[in-house]
């Protein structure tokens, strides 16, 4: 059976679509924990939102705490990713369930409903996402985004071009349609995120 058959045999079976939706929401529920907001709170009593660039992650946790809670938030933003990818996997045994969940924790993380929708740029829980389905695609993309970085000098422009990239270089490594279907997801989350500080 090929990716898109299975994919249409779980959407039109109502309990298969009913799990799909669950793991789906569970990963964004857990990808909307705040892990910077709370980390800079209980090391800084700082509210890491009105700090720096005002994102919640590991970077701005950095700048609003200090480095051990911002190791914590990076952790913990990593750990979201693992859960919800685990999580799936086991509940639908299916990688199409897998990637929704994966596409659903990095907009989870980005735009939080514990938080108005106030989060964090994505990088850390796509990347241990991708770590979980390809981990030599993972190292790719890193030396690609440092690469950038070095040409177009700018963090946020590296990281919008390699989100852009994401889905191209999964669909010329030969990477099944689902994990093509997380690129393509996680990477125009991530690309939208970025685009906006393309001169910050």
């Amino acid at each position: 059976m090929s990716d898109f058959s299975l994919l249409f045999s779980f959407i039109f079976h109502p309990s298969s679509f009913i799990l799909f939706f669950f793991t789906t929401l569970a990963a964004y529920l857990l990808g909307s924990i705040p892990s910077g907001v709370i980390v800079s709170r209980f090391f800084a009593r700082r509210d890491v939102r009105t700090v720096g660039s005002g994102h919640t992650g590991a970077l701005n946790t950095y700048r609003a705490a200090g480095f051990t809670p911002a190791l914590f938030a990076f952790v913990a933003d990593g750990a979201k990713a693992i859960v919800a990818f685990q999580f799936a996997r086991y509940l639908t045994m299916n990688d199409w369930g897998i990637a929704l969940a994966g596409i659903a924790v990095v907009i989870g993380h980005c735009y939080p409903i514990y938080t108005r929708f106030h989060g964090g740029m994505g990088l850390a829980t796509s990347g241990v996402v991708l770590f979980s389905f390809d981990a030599l695609m993972l190292i790719l993309i890193a030396l690609i985004w440092f690469a950038l970085k070095f040409v177009v000098k700018k963090s946020a422009r590296a990281s919008a071009i390699v989100a852009l990239l994401l889905p191209i270089l999964l669909f010329l490594t030969g990477s099944s349609a689902p994990y093509i279907a997380f690129g393509v997801g996680a990477g125009a989350v991530i690309f939208v995120r970025h685009v906006s500080n393309w001169n910050r």
